[in-house]
């Protein structure tokens, strides 16, 4: 590149040699001063030439732009000598050679080299540089044209897919890092973003490209009236032919061409710099909400009427996020273009007016009487399209959360049969939206199509057509990114509310005294003191209705142990995992005193294993991992300590093993051992562990006590930690904290708290369980040897987008009559462009009246009422055809998100384990927003760009058959630049498509409290900006794909100008006005192109949505619904169960898990299953309910559930998984989500399952009602309350066939046993239910009739409890045996 530099610069030199010596040919006393006056310029600029190849790069770089500007000035001089393209300058004058010598020697020096000189790439960091991108080493003119990616595009053609690895690297100015580092703090309103709306502080960090921009635009509004003066000088031309002593024909030829040549590089500019800053604004912005999301309160929303405004404006859930990154940063796209308003418009209304008064006079100011007249409809309309597009956000946001929450909790849903209802409840919040959707697309469509093309008529004079047709093209667009602008800025409100009304956490809120909440001889303290912790707090500093009044308090002092276990137990819902939450700063600190304070000292780090075991999607060793690095001794102690030796060996890739998103591929018992994993590999100094030994059985629990808790690793670590299991771990701890309705009260005499505890006799005899683990088996893909899930998205091959999803959006806008829908559509399309060429030749017929008559002959009237009556025959079929086309848009756009819907609810749970929940909701938000907005626009555009094109080139060709030949040319070869084009778009689409998701996921799962405990913020940020490099790199590309395109087609298109004029000035005798029509046509088509390629461009970009989706309607599901027969009404009358030779496995070419089980269950028999990990017991249920593939004979009540439709089982069986999962809405909607059960029943589900006999204590105030709002996933209550709530919707169903899979994990022993006992009573009343427990406890089983015993998915015993202790060597025995309490699990046989 240097090199090629120099060689250029060289040139530059010599140059103006040529050019003296030229001058120097025949010199007299004028041309002696000019000589002189050349010898100086000249000397003066090879002088810079020689300095700029000698000295640095900073003054070689002053000193270039210096010598532009010398011989630029020199250029424009001799260039604007008025001999070259007048009529008169026929033979060539004395000194004309020498004049063309050092014209073309300027043009070659001054233009033509500066465009061809590679720039030099500077690296902004230079500690942290990478290979530079093309681009910024691209000369001007590559820029221009963008031949730096003429490499890329010929790469793709030439294979099936590019990949994202193949693409040119990100440049260093698109980088998140450099983009954080250089102007996150002007934006983030915690710093100097201020209470500034977002889009000020955006425009305070790109000043410089939004004045590019400006300055491309104004070159374009400027360059776009080049044609049009072309067109008039070059009628008067043939007018007058020559006697007015104009310029040669062949200038104003020439000016066809280089103006739309001018006229596209400007714009292309313009957009290549408004896309590039788009990018970066997008990867700002997803930054921007991420930490936000990183310092906000998590909240949910619930249904519209249930939320007050305070909290609407405060909710900052997942889902709230996800559409902020999704739907609402994809309309801004439409908004970008808002210079568009600002700088084009106002200077294309000027030029206009100017010009249209020099060609008509006053009568021009008519059509600028309109507009101004139009200005308060459009005011009005544009208002209207703002609130009806902020309503339909509102609606998108509350549908948006229903789908989310259905699929959070899909496999509860169609364990639960609940499909068809889900839904009918989804699709009851789409048809809201697509109201106001529908709403929004009317009021475009009347910006649009009757104010931007309604204010023409006036115009009566011929050489003001390609004026008028120009402009009102141009205005068109121009009201459709007004409309988009609109649309974006309710967009940008919502992103705006929620970085400045968002809840922040004390620690974040630059209200809060959080940053001095202790003295300084407290600073070492872990604890507390005369202080209270609130969830949620309005401005009022009240608390936030949506919540129950939960209050945590902690009188006098609390001060936990250092360098020893500190143990925290209450019963269920009584604050502990909220004292832990406290400590972290995630609750709202409010003291008691003046005294009070609180402190958790981070100096040496914290380590948090949450009650929920929060896992990432990456391999087991990263997960443990988590940033720090990798110590292998340390590492296999931490494998050893929590017990997961065992596990790793059951995985082909051992610790390299993905374990999906929520940890799909493992159990319970192992993410909980996983996640303390985490926390001791850790090297931080404070350990805080909530109930981490709830999914344990009693052999590992003791390990993890003994070997772990106990051990080296965590000797003189501070240990705080939840659990009911006190007997196991009284010997080691040193300090107790006790909650009991929100209140903590301190013991250090823990031996006296365990013989004086009411629960101590529970504790005793619930600690032995059935075998290694609480699990929920699963058994996924996973690649023996790569340990990686098969859950890559699926990516089309070659150009263009697949037959299967055009057909789908075809078939969906045709509805049950397509051959009419489309019949009627581009009848209407072609009528309204047919009408149009009429209104252009009508136009110039009128103007050829005044060449054969007096002007006062001409009925000018007549021919305006003419005009006026076909202006409205054109404005009402086009309006037809766009009115239809919107309706059509709208139910395609309702059936295609139904079928998603009915779709993914079908799913079989196989397809669930390997796809990501963020891809799901990608599809539901991002692409269903794409089909709703941008895809049905889009589309109806490219109809009406394509049969106006065909239009006027077929008008052309009528007209002038000899250049038929020239148009196919150009077409075919335009054809071909177009399909080498799609074929590296589509790739870079589809790769930039499937970048997003993991952005979305990672916030998803980033925006919890375990990254703050850990602080680990920054690691995430990092990991984030590496994921948005990933999108913006393919981004980038893809919008500089499309410039490439249009670059050529624009070029293209001004060429085809270009030869019709010289073809019909210089090959026909065609007189002013036939010329002047076909003139019209040629500049109204070259135009046309532009937006025809961009709009083709923005189609396929967004018809890669519509494949998207497509390829979400064929994956792997379930037998549907409708599918199978529907028993009698009266089935079931009981809870009968007989198996025969049941087999199943999880995938068609997988291993069977179950071999052969055979068993009779008799109705209202209580029966218990156990077995270690992986003997297939969480497998047997999901058989019974359909759920994996079987073979063999399940009859339930006397039927062949084989036969039965999937609804018609599913919901007559319940099922109560270890995990309880609940959506967002009061406990109502929880508990009968279809409304079909009255209070009282609700009420005495919820006492049954141990809520009332829970809730004795607390003042009413406090307690759980039906009324109480439950956040999504059930995130306001503590895992116990879920799991109580979850086993009250069990009741509610009354089912014949109840399975517990360790419902009551997380409960303490007290409300287990309460549990326990109403159960039995309740199902003992009903008598004919049958009940089976999933035993992980041995006590939940052994007053269960009758108990199944599983090994390696065989049955190897079932017999009475009685019966299977008095086998010798029976398995169940040996489980009795081993158990501490075997005594007590005795007791509770004889009993």
């Amino acid at each position: 590149m240097v090199k090629l530099k120099k060689t250029l610069i060289l040139c530059t030199i010599l140059l103006p040699s040529f050019s003296i010596v030229a001058s120097s040919c025949n010199p007299d006393s004028k041309e002696k001063l000019r000589l002189i006056r050349d010898c100086t310029v000249y000397g003066y600029s090879s002088f810079l030439a020689i300095a700029i190849l000698s000295l640095r790069y900073k003054w070689s770089k002053i000193l270039s732009i210096h010598l532009e500007v010398v011989l630029l000035a020199s250029l424009v001089i001799y260039g604007s000598n008025p001999e070259l393209f007048v009529e008169t300058f026929v033979e060539p004058c004395e000194g004309s050679v020498q004049f063309y010598i050092k014209l073309i020697a300027l043009l070659f020096g001054a233009v033509l080299l500066p465009l061809l000189v590679p720039r030099r790439y500077i690296p902004i960091d230079p500690k942290n540089s990478s290979d530079p991108n093309p681009e910024q080493t691209a000369s001007l003119l590559s820029l221009t044209f963008f031949t730096y990616l003429d490499s890329l595009v010929w790469q793709a053609s030439k294979v099936s897919h590019l990949s994202t690895e193949a693409l040119p690297p990100l440049s260093d100015h698109d980088q998140a890092r450099i983009l954080r580092q250089r102007v996150m703090a002007k934006v983030d309103p915690l710093l100097e973003g201020g209470k500034r709306h977002i889009f000020f502080n955006i425009m305070r960090v790109f000043p410089g490209d939004m004045t590019i921009m400006s300055v491309a635009l104004i070159c374009n509004a400027l360059a776009a009236f080049i044609p049009a003066i072309a067109t008039n000088r070059l009628l008067v031309y043939l007018e007058t032919r020559g006697s007015s002593n104009d310029m040669l024909p062949w200038f104003w030829i020439s000016l066809l061409f280089f103006g739309p040549v001018l006229a596209s590089s400007s714009m292309e500019w313009y957009m290549r710099v408004v896309l590039r800053t788009f990018v970066r604004v997008e990867a700002l912005l997803t930054e921007l909400v991420f930490e936000h999301a990183m310092r906000a309160q998590v909240k949910s929303d619930d249904e519209d009427g249930n939320q007050s405004e305070a909290e609407k404006s405060d909710a900052s859930t997942s889902a709230s996020i996800n559409t902020l990154i999704t739907v609402d940063l994809k309309t801004m796209e439409e908004g970008q273009h808002f210079l568009v308003l600002l700088t084009f418009v106002p200077v294309q209304i000027i030029c206009c007016i100017v010009f249209l008064y020099k060609l008509l006079g006053w009568s021009a100011f008519v059509g600028l009487g309109l507009t101004v007249a139009l200005v308060p409809i459009t005011g009005i309309a544009t208002k209207s399209l703002h609130s009806v597009q902020e309503d339909k956000m509102k609606k998108t946001d509350s549908r948006v959360q229903v789908f989310t929450d259905v699929v959070n909790v899909l496999r509860m849903v169609k364990l639960f049969g609940w499909e068809g209802k889900m839904s009918e409840t989804i699709a009851q919040k789409r048809v809201i939206e697509l109201r106001a959707s529908r709403k929004a697309h009317l009021i475009e469509l009347l910006l649009v199509t009757l104010i931007a093309k309604g204010e023409f008529s006036a115009s009566i004079a011929f050489p003001s057509l390609v004026v008028f047709d120009s402009f009102r093209n141009q205005i068109q667009i121009a009201f459709i990114r007004g409309t988009g602008c609109v649309t974006a800025k309710v967009s940008l409100d919502r992103i705006n509310d929620y970085l400045q009304s968002t809840e922040l956490l004390d620690a974040f809120n630059p209200t809060s005294s959080v940053t001095s909440l202790f003295p300084n001889q407290f600073s070492d303290k872990i604890g507390f003191h005369n202080a209270t912790f609130i969830w949620s707090k309005s401005r009022s500093g009240k608390t936030t209705p949506s919540r129950r009044n939960f209050v945590l308090t902690i009188p006098g002092d609390l001060h936990f142990k250092p360098n020893t276990l500190n143990l925290v137990v209450g019963l269920t819902g009584s604050g502990k995992t909220s004292l832990l939450l406290a400590l972290l700063g995630e609750m709202h600190y409010t003291p008691l005193s003046d005294d009070s304070w609180f402190n958790l000292p981070r100096g040496d780090g914290i380590a948090y294993a949450a009650q929920e075991s929060w896992v990432l999607n990456e391999t087991i060793r990263e997960n443990i991992l988590f940033g720090s690095p990798y110590d292998e001794d340390r590492y296999k102690k931490v494998i050893k300590q929590c017990a997961l030796e065992p596990d790793l060996a059951l995985f082909a890739a051992g610790d390299r093993t993905e374990i999906g998103e929520k940890g799909l591929t493992l159990s319970g018992g192992q993410k909980a051992r996983l996640t303390l994993a985490r926390a001791v590999y850790s090297k931080a100094s404070i350990l805080l562990l909530d109930d981490v030994l709830a999914a344990l059985d009693v052999h590992t629990s003791k390990w993890i006590v003994n070997e772990c808790l106990a051990g080296d690793l965590v000797k003189d670590r501070t240990v705080i930690i939840v659990s009911h299991n006190v007997a196991l771990l009284s010997p080691f701890v040193q300090c107790l904290v006790e909650m009991k309705d929100g209140i903590a009260t301190i013991s250090d005499n823990v031996e006296a708290y365990v013989r004086t505890s009411k629960e101590s006799e529970s504790l005793e005899r619930s600690e032995g369980r059935s075998g290694l683990d609480a699990e929920i088996e699963r058994n996924v893909d996973v690649d023996s040897t790569s340990g990686k899930l098969i859950v890559s998205e699926e990516v089309h091959q070659g150009a263009g987008v697949g037959w299967a999803a055009i057909n789908l959006y075809i078939s969906s806008l045709g509805g049950s009559h397509p051959f009419v829908f489309f019949t009627i559509f581009f009848a209407c399309l072609l009528a309204s462009h047919l009408i149009g060429v009429g209104q252009t030749w009508y136009l110039g017929y009128w103007a050829s009246q005044y060449d054969s008559h007096p002007p006062t002959e001409v009925p000018a009237l007549y021919h305006l009422g003419v005009y006026g009556i076909i202006f409205l025959i054109w404005l009402i079929t086009l309006s037809s055809a766009h009115v239809e086309f919107i309706l059509a848009s709208v139910k395609a756009s309702e059936y295609i998100h139904n079928q998603l819907v009915e779709s993914v609810l079908a799913a079989t749970f196989r397809w669930l384990d390997k796809t990501p929940v963020s891809r799901i909701i990608t599809r539901s938000t991002q692409d269903i927003g794409s089909v709703d907005f941008a895809l049905p626009m889009i589309t109806s555009r490219v109809c009406d760009l394509s049969i106006s094109l065909l239009f006027k080139i077929g008008a052309i060709v009528i007209f002038t058959p000899t250049f038929l030949l020239p148009s196919i040319v150009l077409t075919a070869i335009g054809t071909w630049v177009g399909n080498v084009y799609l074929k590296a778009q589509s790739s870079v689409k589809r790769e930039m498509s499937i970048a997003k998701a993991p952005v979305i996921g990672l916030i998803g799962a980033a925006s919890t409290g375990i990254v703050r405990a850990y602080s680990a913020q920054d690691k995430f940020t990092d990991l984030l900006m590496t994921r948005i490099d990933h999108y913006s790199r393919s981004a980038r590309v893809f919008y500089n794909l499309q410039r490439w395109m249009a670059m050529r087609t624009e070029t293209l298109a001004g060429i085809f100008s270009a030869a019709l004029a010289w073809y019909l000035v210089y090959f026909t005798n065609s007189n002013a006005s036939d010329t002047g029509f076909l003139l019209n046509l040629a500049v109204a088509f070259s135009g046309g192109m532009v937006w025809w390629v961009i709009a083709m461009n923005d189609l396929e970009a967004e018809s890669n949505s519509l494949e998207r989706l497509e390829s979400y309607l064929r994956i792997d599901q379930e037998a549907h619904l409708g599918v199978g027969s529907i028993p009698p009404a009266h089935w079931p009358s009981s809870g009968e169960l007989r198996v025969e030779s049941l087999n199943a496995k999880y995938s068609p070419d997988g291993p069977e898990v179950l071999h052969g089980l055979s068993f009779h269950i008799k109705s209202g028999e209580r029966i218990g299953v156990v077995g270690r990990t992986g003997s297939g017991k969480s497998t047997l249920t999901l058989a019974l309910l359909r759920c994996i593939l079987t073979t063999g004979s399940v009859f339930y009540d006397g039927i062949l559930t084989s036969t039965l439709n999937l609804d018609a089982l599913r919901s007559q069986i319940t099922i109560i998984p270890q995990t309880p999962e609940l959506i967002s809405g009061t406990l109502r909607q929880n508990l009968d989500p279809f409304e079909e059960h009255e209070d009282y029943i609700l009420n005495n589900a919820l006492r049954a399952a141990g809520l009332v006999s829970l809730q004795e204590e607390l003042e009413i105030q406090n307690r759980i009602t039906l009324d109480t709002l439950i956040a999504s996933g059930g995130a306001n209550l503590s895992v116990g309350q879920r799991q109580i709530i979850a086993l009250a919707r069990a009741i509610v169903r009354q089912s014949k066939l109840l399975i517990l899979d360790e419902a009551t994990s997380a409960i303490d022993y007290k409300t287990d046993t309460i549990i326990q006992d109403s159960l039995r009573k309740e199902y003992q009343e009903r008598g004919d239910a049958t009940i089976i427990t999933i035993a992980h406890r041995l006590q939940s089983v052994m007053e269960a009739d009758r108990i199944m015993v599983l090994d390696a998915g065989r049955i190897i015993e079932f017999d009475s409890p009685q019966a299977l202790l008095k086998k010798m060597d029976g398995h169940f025995r040996s489980m009795v045996e081993n158990a501490n309490d075997r005594s007590a699990l005795l007791a509770m046989v004889k009993k």
